[in-house]
């Protein structure tokens, strides 16, 4: 064979396997391609279901759940989360806050009350939980303030006015720590917290008999006291027969 012709023979030659190179290369690529579109497609798919199952779990209910088992950073990150999708939604701040008091961030906690009670000025747990939170911090007149608000917009929210009594023995006004505890029972006569603070600061003024007809009281209603407070009264001053 010529040389020239030989050369000629050899340059065809690698045109063609070059040129089937590239369409195999082509081939292989839209394959890919194709089989990337068709994987795009089934995630879509899954995310969408995941959103639709995501869309039906009420965040509150969850966070309350997480909080219950004692998950509070995981409460934390689902409120986070929820907060994110609704900006405006006061009771997912307020929840968050509250994940946050129990997982010990008080500090962190107030923010998202105070942004609760700025989305809905009605938003009574906000208050409340705002308010337990600064009485933690030993903070008992500011704690107050927020009862009083509390009770500005539920009159008859039998917890705030125990928690108010709470404050106000912890300020050492026994008078009228007793008197915000006997309303609180007036409002829910089977609230088992107002019974143990009442008690604790008639032990505090030795009204012990006093204490015992509230500790009788209570038992009448299958309320459970603390035991410990059963246990200091029995020591300074024998139950009554």
């Amino acid at each position: 064979m010529p040389g020239k012709i030989k050369a000629l023979w050899y340059f065809c030659m690698v045109v063609i396997v070059a040129g089937f190179l590239m369409f195999a290369f082509q081939g292989e690529m839209e394959k890919a391609r194709k089989q990337t579109d068709l994987v795009t497609q089934e995630t879509a798919k899954v995310q969408k279901k995941i959103d639709a199952k995501t869309v039906q779990v009420d965040p509150i209910k969850l966070v309350r759940e997480l909080n219950a088992l004692g998950k509070y950073q995981e409460a934390v990150e689902v409120a986070q989360k929820a907060a994110e999708r609704n900006q405006d939604h006061a009771q997912i701040q307020t929840w968050w806050g509250i994940s946050l008091v129990k997982a010990g961030k008080r500090r962190e906690a107030i923010k998202h009350f105070i942004l609760a009670s700025k989305k809905d000025p009605t938003d009574e747990k906000a208050h409340l939980y705002w308010g337990l939170t600064l009485a933690m911090d030993k903070k008992f007149k500011n704690a107050i303030g927020h009862y009083k608000v509390v009770l500005e917009i539920n009159p008859e929210h039998s917890n705030a006015y125990a928690y108010w009594g709470a404050s106000l023995s912890a300020l050492d006004k026994l008078d009228e720590a007793v008197a915000k505890l006997e309303e609180s029972l007036v409002l829910n006569r089977f609230n088992s917290q107002a019974y143990d603070i009442l008690i604790e600061v008639l032990y505090k003024q030795r009204k012990y008999e006093h204490a015992w007809k509230m500790v009788q009281k209570a038992r009448a209603d299958n309320i459970s006291i603390q035991q410990s407070s059963i246990d200091r009264l029995t020591k300074v001053f024998p139950e009554p027969v």
